[in-house]
């Protein structure tokens, strides 16, 4: 019967077994060609190729490696990508997508190789290239980019990453790119500060532009240095915009549904004028000060549904409301004390902090589909605060999950932490996940004590990052197996906490749910990053 499904599948049309294909991860794609003569016939005809010196060398850079047989392999690795475009070149067969990735610590490959590559990709129609190269530190060999790759008509994506250089010349060129819609350019070299508005104006069909890290040539001694402006205009289909490493950006795309920027951290005053995107959708911005934006900017975009704020200078208190928003992130955010959110349509709320206080998150209107998913990596000696802090999220009954990295860096004795005592009842939660932990054992029984304080979930995951993680691990599974027989985590004599309403623990491991805790615990050596969940059942 197996046999039979196989030679229905085999037998589909050509596109739609390309199709099939294009899904699957690449290493699973390249292992259909032994299935039968008509997959092997697929994979020389499919038209996705995809060429890595790293993966071709099955090597890393820190491995070891004989020069001689270095150059072996990478002569190798030239001849099979020369041989497999001409062999789509002398078949008439088009090419959809040439992704080249190389690096130049594994072997040096010339710049005429792939140049050729390149020209051969675009002779066979190719919509996609995407170009990466790494050079080892210190040796700024960059590699000009051919000009048949702004002369094929039929490019519709140019993805460039790297020790990359577009020529002025090539700017200047009076083709336009007629067909590109998709423009993304990281650690690129360009002739001078205003060459990316001019490449930019010769794309009038473009839909997206990501530009990070980009480097110019001085006016001056001719050194590099980082692109310091961005100025877009007259792009009537631009529908997404990602800028990293800009101070100064202005932005006039009324279609414009995507921005995510990014300046030079903090370093230096960074200006964004992105007003006229009046059909803002989503808005993403990390290292900004957002001081004034939520009060003077965010009302200007009435269609916005997703901000995410990531590493900003907040003030103490910000109030964001719209009846639009359905996804809000704040991310590491200094300064914050009172977050006030009015959105009666949001659906997903993160917060990640950092540090020996979270501020006060209040919810003034909610839906009933309403996620608040909170991480927060903390120092042992502020874990106290924590029940406070669940808390002071208002309605409490929205907090879905709570994810807590936990370290010791101050080496502080063991304390009882019911001493700083709230008198609260413990938060409802479905997950709390806890992905680091002291390495002190002294200090596991307050650590349990202050967490089943603060929340009550419905399961607990404990994944082994550090090395107290296994010895916690443990330490949490023993207590739970032996809870009728232990004390009790009531913080006060007339408050029963939740550990007495406890009737069951389920216990399961990531690698096997078959397997023993015995087992699990041994493989930890062997395999980190494991994971071991706890579902309570009350």
């Amino acid at each position: 019967m197996e046999e039979l499904d196989q030679d229905r599948l085999s037998s589909l049309a050509k596109i739609i077994l390309h199709c099939i294909l294009s899904k699957l991860p690449e290493k699973d794609a390249t292992r259909t060609s032994v299935l039968s003569k008509a997959w092997l016939d697929t994979w020389y005809t499919f038209p996705i190729l995809s060429f890595s010196t790293s993966k071709f060398m099955g090597m890393s850079p820190l491995q070891p490696m004989e020069d001689s047989e270095k150059m072996r392999k990478m002569l190798g690795f030239c001849d099979y990508v020369k041989k497999t475009i001409l062999r789509f070149r002398d078949q008439s067969l088009t090419i959809k997508e040439f992704k080249l990735h190389v690096n130049s610590e594994l072997g040096h490959i010339s710049k005429e190789d792939v140049d050729i590559w390149i020209k051969l990709a675009c002779e066979c129609g190719v919509e996609v290239i995407d170009y990466s190269q790494y050079i080892p530190v210190g040796r700024c060999r960059y590699h000009v980019l051919p000009i048949c790759a702004i002369e094929a008509k039929s490019i519709t994506k140019l993805v460039l990453k790297g020790y990359i250089k577009i020529d002025p010349t090539f700017i200047n060129h009076s083709f336009m790119f007629t067909s590109l819609r998709v423009l993304s350019l990281q650690q690129v070299l360009l002739g001078d500060q205003h060459a990316i508005d001019q490449l930019i104006s010769f794309c009038p069909l473009i839909e997206s532009i990501t530009l990070r890290c980009c480097f110019v040539i001085g006016s001056g001694d001719g050194t590099m240095e980082k692109l310091k402006s961005l100025s877009i205009s007259g792009i009537q289909k631009l529908e997404s915009v990602d800028v990293v490493g800009i101070n100064d950006v202005s932005i006039d795309a009324p279609s414009l549904e995507t921005l995510c920027y990014s300046p030079n951290y903090f370093a230096a005053p960074f200006k964004i004028d992105f007003d006229r995107c009046k059909n803002l959708k989503e808005l993403c911005m990390l290292y900004v000060t957002t001081s004034t934006f939520l009060t003077e900017q965010f009302p200007k975009f009435p269609f916005l549904e997703i901000l995410k704020l990531s590493y900003c200078k907040m003030s103490e208190r910000i109030n964001i409301s719209s009846v639009r928003l359905k996804v809000l992130e704040l991310s590491n955010c200094s300064n914050l004390k009172e977050v006030n959110i009015d959105a009666p349509n949001l659906l997903s709320f993160g917060y990640i902090g950092h540090g020996a206080s979270e501020p006060t998150i209040s919810f003034l209107r909610n839906s009933s589909q309403l996620e608040v998913n909170i991480g927060i990596h903390v120092d042992y000696v502020y874990l106290c605060n924590l029940r406070k802090f669940m808390q002071n999220i208002k309605p409490n009954n929205v907090l879905t999950s709570l994810a807590l990295s936990i370290s010791n860096m101050s080496n502080v004795d063991a304390f009882d932490p019911v001493a700083s005592h709230v008198s609260f009842t413990p938060t409802s939660i479905k997950h709390l996940t806890i992905s680091h932990f002291p390495e002190n054992k002294y200090l596991f029984s307050s650590v349990v004590k202050i967490l089943l304080a603060s929340c009550c979930p419905e399961t607990i995951s404990l994944r082994v990052i550090n090395s107290g993680g296994k010895e916690f691990i443990e330490f949490f599974y023993e207590m739970l197996m032996r809870r009728k027989e232990g004390e009790c985590f009531c913080s006060f004599h007339d408050t029963k906490c939740w550990w007495h309403d406890l009737k069951d623990v389920k216990v399961t491991m990531k690698m096997d749910e078959n397997v023993d805790f015995k087992t699990f615990l041994e493989s930890l050596d062997l395999a980190p990053y494991e994971s071991i969940s706890f579902r309570l059942d009350f």
